[in-house]
C-alpha cells in the first residue's frame, strides 16, 4: 500500500496525514485560533509537534505566522 501510495501523490502516507493536518492548522490559524487550539483540532499531538513542523516548513512558529498573517489580513 505504501508503494502505490508513494506513486500516486509521490509522498509517504505518514508525510501526506502530517501535511494535512499542517494545512489544516494554518487555516486554524489563519481563523483565529489558538496554537493550542489549532494543533488540537487538527489532529497534532500537541503544540510542540505543530511547532516542529511550522519551524521546518515555515522556518517560524505558529504564533509569528498567525501575528504575520493576522496583520496582512486587517484593513485600516
Amino acid at each position: 500500500m505504501t508503494r502505490l501510495f508513494r506513486e500516486e501523490p509521490a509522498t509517504a502516507p505518514a508525510r501526506y496525514v502530517e501535511s494535512s493536518r499542517f494545512d489544516l492548522a494554518k487555516a486554524l490559524l489563519d481563523q483565529g485560533h489558538t496554537a493550542t487550539q489549532a494543533a488540537a483540532l487538527a489532529g497534532v499531538p500537541g503544540y510542540e509537534s505543530l511547532r516542529q513542523v511550522f519551524a521546518r516548513e515555515l522556518s517560524i512558529s505558529p504564533a509569528a505566522y498567525q501575528h504575520r498573517f493576522s496583520t496582512a489580513r486587517r484593513t485600516p
